[in-house]
């Protein structure tokens, strides 16, 4: 296995292939107590994440989730089961285990029974960190379905409504996605805040400030320096009162429909995924008019946009989700970036569970060009 060093006598940047970080963190994984199969689940949707350009939702968990099993907050031997189903409906509880497998599972419902009914709602509860939420609409897109996330229910609310003086929401991610004909789907997935908690993570670990208008201080001044969103900084709405609108909707619906609110049990689990939920709702492509029509039509739309003229600096416009799908291609072909502070993470973290670094990637292993 092998890395390549980015510039400069600190390992400011290392660079591996998508396979090599997903087999390393399967067997990080796998020695913190988890079955290989669900290792392996996890550490893909950790380097999909990477391999999308969100790196705020890749490898760079890899250290959080291990704190997590430690502390008894994951289980990582658990499996997500259906808590109860009615129709068109039913309820997934991920019974504390990672959360991933759990939004997988909850979006393969989803599908059935759009497959059958047309149109279906899945509850997830008892659930840990989803991961990047497009996954699953993307998942729902392959099998033609369209799709909606909504996560709500946050226990750290770092949120600031719109109008506030202090935060009182999460940051309440959403994404909504639809296959196209003969490419990628549509897909739409973000927080409801300005910037997620994630991106603030990878700012820290490479040094780099925030972008102006995301943040303010615990005397609500703005604030650019990722170290104090840590000391009781906050976070503001995407789109001013749009954004907060969006996050509200998502509140209710991933906690107040799902009756994540209620359940006795978890106090075990990190207070900020303890009484916190996600809504799926899938529509099958053929639900109104044949399938492969829907999905012409989608691909006419996302085309016709495309032919747009560029604005002054622009390369060309790009659809919703185009953006993942060029990163994808790039990264698996050139290798994945990490930062270097990132890197050194993973390795203690794998160095706590009897992973010795020697059996891990080394930037060093890569011949010289």
């Amino acid at each position: 296995m092998r890395g390549e060093e980015g510039v400069g006598s600190s390992m400011e940047t290392v660079r591996f292939p998508a396979e090599v970080l997903l087999g390393t963190g399967a067997r990080i994984f796998q020695a913190a107590g988890a079955p290989a199969e669900t290792a392996r689940v996890v550490a893909s949707a950790l380097v999909e994440a990477n391999l999308k350009g969100h790196d705020s939702h890749g490898v760079l968990r890899i250290p959080q989730y291990l704190d997590r099993i430690r502390k008894g907050q994951i289980k990582p031997a658990a499996q997500p089961r259906i808590q109860g189903e009615r129709g068109a409906t039913a309820l997934v509880s991920g019974e504390w285990g990672f959360g991933q497998l759990a939004g997988i599972a909850a979006t393969d419902e989803a599908v059935r029974r759009a497959q059958e009914y047309g149109v279906s709602a899945v509850g997830v509860v008892r659930c840990n960190h989803l991961g990047r939420v497009g996954a699953y609409v993307e998942q729902a897109a392959a099998k033609d379905c369209a799709a909606m996330v909504w996560v709500g229910g946050l226990g750290t609310r770092p949120a600031v409504p719109h109008g506030g003086s202090r935060s009182a929401l999460g940051t309440n991610p959403i994404s909504a996605g639809f296959p196209v004909q003969g490419e990628h789907p549509v897909v739409l997935d973000y927080a409801t805040t300005a910037i997620a908690v994630g991106k603030i993570m990878v700012a820290r670990d490479a040094g780099k400030p925030l972008p102006p208008g995301v943040m303010i201080d615990k005397n609500g001044r703005p604030s650019t320096d990722p170290e104090v969103f840590y000391k009781e900084g906050a976070l503001l709405p995407f789109g001013g009162h749009k954004g907060y609108s969006l996050s509200v909707i998502a509140e209710l619906l991933g906690q107040a429909l799902t009756g994540a609110d209620r359940y006795q049990d978890a106090g075990t689990a990190e207070e900020v995924f303890r009484h916190a939920g996600a809504l799926i709702v899938a529509i099958h492509a053929g639900a109104f008019r044949p399938a492969e029509e829907a999905k012409a039509v989608a691909r006419r739309l996302v085309t016709r946009l495309r032919m747009v003229p560029p604005a002054q600096g622009v390369e060309s416009v790009l659809t919703p989700g185009e953006p993942e799908a060029r990163t994808m291609r790039q990264r698996t072909a050139s290798g994945i970036e990490l930062a270097g502070e990132t890197w050194r993470s993973i390795l203690a973290a794998a160095e706590s569970v009897g992973v010795p670094p020697r059996d891990l990637p080394s930037p060093g292993d890569l011949p010289a060009e």
